[in-house]
């Protein structure tokens, strides 16, 4: 949507492979299913038992299965509409239509797994983790099915650089607003993603997003197709980290959590390997019509 609204070089190198990931709002939809018929063994506010005013009437079992139907089946809709070629009007809706519902998105599946925490920022904070994951599955379709030309390098390490720039500044202010508030109830949730092996998660997190947007900052790493391809492949696999990190403290049975949670996670990576291979097929058959056609 982004790249139909913003006119300039960079559509012609984000586009394509955007629109092969947009292709995959369907499998969303598939795997939003188990958490709609398991909500009673995920969510501790599915009795509403402790809940009352607003949120006793916003965490409903009906009212998150009719959120989630309304977002999916508007991303799909959307993704099916915009696969057909550029539709500026239909991107510049969407785009309104995502944001806002996203935010919806992110509190019903991630923050309400906690009824007692809230974060204003959270949202923004779940859209960044969003975008970059995004941008490094396109970095990756994009330079797996061809080598990019120097120029087309340089503008996705400088995208790529952004994006982590962006994820680091939502990631730290959402902590830093609760931290400087003195919120004990909120701070708890913070505390319980830094004991244990939790706290060496974090470091290892840090460590897969903030080394890359160091070396970014040199033009010959932010060039250079392989690191491209390194650092976006260390993005993806400090996301599937951080969805853990922000989920899986919350669940009272990990024992079936940690299966489902890695299948799903290496189930979209492997979707996503699919299509940058795909990709150097279609181009290498597209080389072979040419050759024949000389």
């Amino acid at each position: 949507m982004l790249a139909d609204v913003i006119p300039g070089f960079w559509r012609t190198v984000i586009r394509p492979p955007a629109s092969l990931l947009a292709g995959l709002m369907p499998v969303l939809a598939l795997l939003v299913l188990p958490v709609l018929l398991g909500m009673k063994a995920i969510f501790p506010w599915y009795s509403g038992e402790g809940l009352s005013g607003f949120q006793a009437d916003y965490l409903t079992p009906l009212g998150l299965a009719a959120r989630l139907v309304v977002f999916v089946g508007g991303g799909v809709w959307i993704a099916f509409h915009l696969s057909r070629g550029q539709h500026r009007a239909l991107a510049i809706g969407g785009l309104v239509f995502f944001v806002l519902l996203d935010g919806f998105f992110a509190t019903d599946l991630v923050l309400s797994l906690d009824p007692k925490f809230h974060s204003s920022g959270f949202g923004l904070y779940f859209l960044a983790i969003q975008t970059l994951t995004a941008f490094a599955a396109i970095v990756l379709i994009r330079c797996l099915r061809s080598s990019p030309a120097a120029s087309e390098k340089s503008l996705l390490g400088s995208l790529f650089l952004t994006f982590l720039l962006c994820w680091a500044y939502f990631d730290f202010m959402q902590y830093f607003i609760l931290w400087s508030g003195n919120l004990p109830a909120r701070a708890a949730w913070f505390a319980r993603r830094s004991e244990g092996a939790w706290y060496w998660l974090v470091l290892i997190l840090l460590t897969l997003r903030l080394v890359p947007a160091f070396l970014l900052l040199f033009p010959p790493v932010r060039q250079n197709g392989r690191w491209l391809i390194f650092f976006a492949a260390l993005t993806l696999a400090g996301t599937f980290l951080e969805i853990g990190w922000l989920v899986l403290p919350e669940l009272d049975r990990p024992a079936w959590a940690w299966p489902s949670y890695a299948a799903a996670s290496a189930g979209m990576a492997l979707v996503v390997f699919g299509l940058g291979s795909d990709g150097r097929g279609t181009a290498r058959r597209q080389e072979q019509d040419a050759h024949e056609s000389t």
